[in-house]
C-alpha cells in the first residue's frame, strides 16, 4: 500500500486566502509578468531538474500563466509559488517522476513580493537549505517539508518577521537514502508563527531549554514534533500561559520517558493531543477534565501507562477521538463509560483501549455511545458476555471484542445494526458459545467477519449469502457442526475462507473457489477436493 504525506491543517486555508488575493481587482484584466521576476524564475528553474516536465509552460513572455506561479490581479508581482509534488502517493513512479531535483537558485530573492513558497515533497538530495531563503522578508507560507533536505536549519529564517506557516517535515523519501536535518539552537524562531511542523527534524542538540523556546511563540495554533529526539520533557512550565492559543500538539514518538506533565493542563485551547510512542510512564491524570474543547488524544503505545482510564474523560464533551491502545492500563473500564452515558450530547467516535490489561464486564452503558464507529477493546481480559445495549451504537462501522475472555451468546441485538454500514466484527479468541445468530446475517454491509478461537456450536446459517459484500470469513475453531451452506459459494466478494478445525461434515461444495486445504483441515467428516478424502459415492 502506498505511503500517502500528511495534510497541514492550515494548507487549504492558507491556499484559499492567496487565491482570493489574487482575484481582488473584479473585472480587472489579467496581470501581466513584470520582465524583471520572469528573468529571476527562469533563472531559478535553469538550477533544477524537472525530469516530468511539470515546468514546461515556464517559457514565454506572461509568467503569471505559468503552472505553479500566482500573480498579483492589480500589480502583475509574483506572490505565490506552488511548486509541491503533484503526487502524494510517495513509493509510486509518478511521485518520483514529479519529484524537483537540484539546486535552489538564489535569484528567488529577486522576488520582492513573494508571501507563498511551496517546494515540499520533491527530492533535493541532501541540500543544505539555503541561508538565503531567511532574505525573502516578505514571506508568510514557507513549505519544504520531505524534500531531502540536510544539515542544520538556518538561523536567518528567524528574519522572517511575517512568517506564518513553515514547515520542515523532514522525513526523507529519497532513492539515495535518508537524509536529516538538524537544529540545535530554536531562539531564532519567529515570532509571527500561527503554524510550525519540525517532525524529523533533530532537536537533541537543542538543549535543556527546547521548550521554553517554544514559549516565546505567542500566536502559535499548531506545533507539530513528531519524532524529533527530544529526550526530556520538563515537569513544569512556568510561560505554558504563553501557549493559550495553541489548538495542535503533536510529540509523538520522542523518547520523554516521563509522566504526563501538569503544565499540559495549562493549554485550555487544546484540540488534539498526540503522545503516542513516547514512553510515558505512570497514570492518566485528572487534570484532562480542564481540556473541555479537546477532540483528539492519542497516548497510545506508551507502553508504560497504568493505573485506570480516568472518568473525566468521558466527560469531555467534544472528544471524537481517543486511543489509549498498546500500555499497561489495568482497571475496569465501568466508570469511564458510565461517565459517557451521562453525557447525552457525547460525540465519540473512536475508541481503542486494545493491548491493555483491563479487566471486569462490559457494562451496558457501552451502549450509550450512539456515535461511535470505531471500537477495539481487543487483547484484554475483559470477562463476561457481550451487552446486549450494543445494538444501540446507531454508528457502529468497526467491532473488535477479540483475545479477551468473554463467554455467552452473541447478542441477537447486533441485527439492529442492520440498516448501517458496520463493515467489520472480530469476536475471535473469547469463550463465546451457542449458535451464530441469524440477525447476523442481516447485516448486509459487513465485509470482515471474524468468530474463530470460541466455542460456537451448532450449524453455519444456511442464509449466509445474504452478506453479499464479504471478503473475510473465519469461523475456525469452534465446535460447528453440519454441512458447509452452498450459499458460501454464492458470495463472489469473498476472498478469505477459514473453516478448519471444527465438526464439519459432508461435501465441500463443488462451486467454493478456495483450493487450499488449509481452509478445511481438521474437519475429520469432510471430504472432496481440496482434500485428500474422497466422498463416499452416496454423496456424489
Amino acid at each position: 500500500m502506498d505511503l500517502k504525506l500528511r495534510p497541514s491543517f492550515f494548507f487549504s486555508s492558507f491556499i484559499l486566502i492567496f487565491l482570493l488575493n489574487s482575484f481582488d481587482s473584479g473585472s480587472a484584466a489579467s496581470p501581466k509578468c513584470i520582465s524583471t521576476e520572469r528573468e529571476a524564475l527562469l533563472t531559478f528553474k535553469q538550477s533544477l531538474t524537472d525530469l516530468s516536465g511539470r515546468l514546461s509552460s515556464w517559457s514565454g513572455q506572461d509568467c503569471c500563466n505559468w503552472t505553479g506561479v500566482l500573480c498579483d490581479a492589480r500589480t502583475g508581482h509574483v506572490v505565490n509559488i506552488d511548486l509541491r509534488n503533484p503526487s502524494q502517493a510517495v513509493n509510486s513512479d509518478e511521485y518520483k517522476r514529479g519529484c524537483l531535483r537540484g539546486k535552489i537558485n538564489q535569484s528567488l530573492t529577486r522576488l520582492k513580493f513573494l508571501s507563498y513558497l511551496d517546494l515540499s515533497s520533491n527530492d533535493f538530495n541532501g541540500l543544505v537549505i539555503p541561508e538565503f531563503i531567511g532574505h525573502i522578508v516578505t514571506l508568510r507560507y514557507l513549505n519544504l517539508s520531505s524534500s531531502s533536505f540536510s544539515g542544520e536549519v538556518p538561523a536567518s529564517l528567524g528574519s522572517l518577521s511575517k512568517l506564518e506557516f513553515l514547515d520542515l517535515y523532514a522525513e526523507s523519501f529519497s532513492d539515495s537514502g535518508p537524509f536529516a536535518l538538524r537544529a540545535s539552537d530554536l531562539k531564532w524562531l519567529p515570532s509571527s508563527l500561527t503554524y510550525l511542523n519540525m517532525g524529523y527534524v533533530n532537536l537533541s542538540g537543542a538543549g535543556e531549554t527546547w521548550l521554553q523556546d517554544f514559549t516565546r511563540l505567542t500566536k502559535l495554533k499548531e506545533l507539530h514534533l513528531f519524532n524529533c529526539e527530544i529526550k526530556n520533557l520538563p515537569p513544569s512550565l512556568s510561560s505554558s500561559a504563553n501557549l493559550k492559543l495553541l489548538e495542535v500538539l503533536d510529540l509523538s514518538e520522542n523518547s520523554l520517558s516521563s509522566p504526563i506533565p501538569s503544565w499540559l493542563f495549562d493549554l485550555t485551547s487544546l484540540r488534539k493531543l498526540f503522545l503516542r510512542w513516547d514512553f510515558l510512564q505512570g497514570s492518566i491524570p485528572s487534570g484532562f477534565k480542564n481540556l473541555k474543547l479537546l477532540e483528539t488524544l492519542d497516548l497510545s503505545n506508551n507502553l508504560e501507562l497504568t493505573g485506570e482510564v480516568p472518568p473525566v474523560l468521558g466527560e469531555l464533551p467534544q472528544l471524537k477521538y481517543l486511543d489509549l491502545s498498546a500500555n499497561e492500563l489495568n482497571s475496569q473500564i465501568n466508570g469511564f463509560l458510565d461517565a459517557f452515558s451521562k453525557n447525552k450530547y457525547n460525540s465519540l467516535v473512536f475508541l481503542d483501549l486494545s493491548s491493555n490489561k483491563m479487566a471486569g464486564t462490559l457494562p451496558e452503558s457501552l451502549g450509550a455511545l450512539r456515535n461511535l464507529q470505531i471500537l477495539d477493546l481487543s487483547s484484554n481480559s475483559f470477562t463476561g458476555s457481550i451487552p446486549s445495549s450494543i445494538g444501540n451504537m446507531l454508528s457502529l462501522k468497526k467491532l473488535d471484542l477479540s483475545f479477551n475472555a468473554m463467554n455467552g451468546n452473541i447478542p441477537e441485538t447486533l441485527g439492529k445494526l442492520a440498516e448501517l454500514i458496520v463493515n467489520s466484527i472480530n469476536l475471535s479468541g473469547n469463550n463465546l458459545s451457542g449458535e451464530i445468530p441469524e440477525e447476523i446475517l442481516d447485516l448486509s454491509y459487513l465485509r470482515i467477519l471474524n468468530l474463530s478461537r470460541n466455542s460456537m456450536a451448532g450449524r453455519i446459517p444456511g442464509g449466509i449469502s445474504k452478506l453479499g459484500r464479504l471478503e473475510t470469513l473465519d469461523l475456525s475453531r469452534n465446535m460447528l457442526s453440519g454441512a458447509i451452506p452452498e450459499g458460501l459459494a454464492a458470495i463472489s466478494s469473498l476472498q478469505k475462507l477459514n473453516l478448519s478445525y471444527n465438526k464439519l461434515e459432508g461435501r465441500i461444495p463443488q462451486l467454493l473457489k478456495f483450493d487450499d486445504p488449509s481452509v478445511y483441515i481438521g474437519n475429520e467428516l469432510l471430504c472432496g477436493k481440496p482434500l485428500p478424502k474422497k466422498c463416499p459415492r452416496r454423496m456424489l
